[in-house]
């Protein structure tokens, strides 16, 4: 019998290790890994895939006795990656419904604001929260040294990442303390650096909106005004 391959991520299919339909049948093209319940289990690109793929080198090395570096198996997976199915199907997504998918993946963004020398301060942080692919809502302290740059200069740039595709934005800062809007985003692990909850007097949020990107996402870079 022929060897099947899960139609996403390449891996030796089986019955132990088949995707589940809707209906939670097996299903014959994916793995388990890929796709569950009739869905894809991440919403990646090519790109994304390949660099998901490339950390378990070792592991792939182990089970077929091969002996790849990681770069020589993720040009392996450019090769065999787009005959796949899921790959064969051209994604018609724009750039920025790419890149609000990306953003809704990270749960980590970096922040930069302008000190008051003029030098660009870049800070990771949580996200709370975001819309589309260029507004996100962080949470920080009202005497943090971000806030008191924010409030010199509310110019910021904020940039997001995941297995390679990136997009790095400029915009504006807007720092919010009504209470309604604190009471909203407000999540339960806040309360490690807040103990007042959601009307703590140090909670603050910054919401961050981006007017010019730049996207490098499934090899494609485009620089756009938002």
């Amino acid at each position: 019998m022929k060897q099947q391959f899960c139609q996403s991520c390449g891996m030796p299919l089986t019955d132990t290790n088949k995707g589940t339909n809707s209906d939670g049948s097996l299903n014959n093209e994916y793995c388990s890994y890929c796709y569950q319940k009739g869905q894809f289990t991440q919403d990646f690109t090519l790109n994304q895939m390949i660099e998901f793929c490339t950390q378990f080198t070792d592991q792939i090395n182990k089970e077929t006795g091969w002996n790849l570096t990681p770069e020589q198996a993720k040009e392996n997976m450019r090769q065999f990656f787009p005959t796949l199915k899921r790959w064969k199907e051209k994604d018609e997504r724009t750039l920025t419904e790419k890149a609000t998918g990306l953003l809704a993946q990270c749960k980590e963004i970096t922040i930069v604001s302008i000190d008051a020398e003029g030098f660009p301060r870049p800070v990771p942080m949580s996200k709370i929260s975001s819309k589309g692919c260029n507004e996100v809502w962080l949470a920080t302290a009202a005497n943090s040294v971000k806030v008191a740059d924010f409030k010199l200069n509310n110019k910021a740039g904020l940039c997001y990442s995941n297995y390679g595709d990136s997009v790095e934005l400029r915009g504006i800062i807007e720092i919010i303390t009504d209470d309604n809007i604190r009471k909203e985003m407000w999540q339960d692990w806040l309360i490690n650096h807040f103990p007042y909850g959601p009307t703590d007097p140090n909670f603050v949020l910054l919401h961050f909106i981006g007017k010019e990107a730049t996207f490098w996402i499934n090899e494609e870079f485009s620089h756009e005004k938002l």
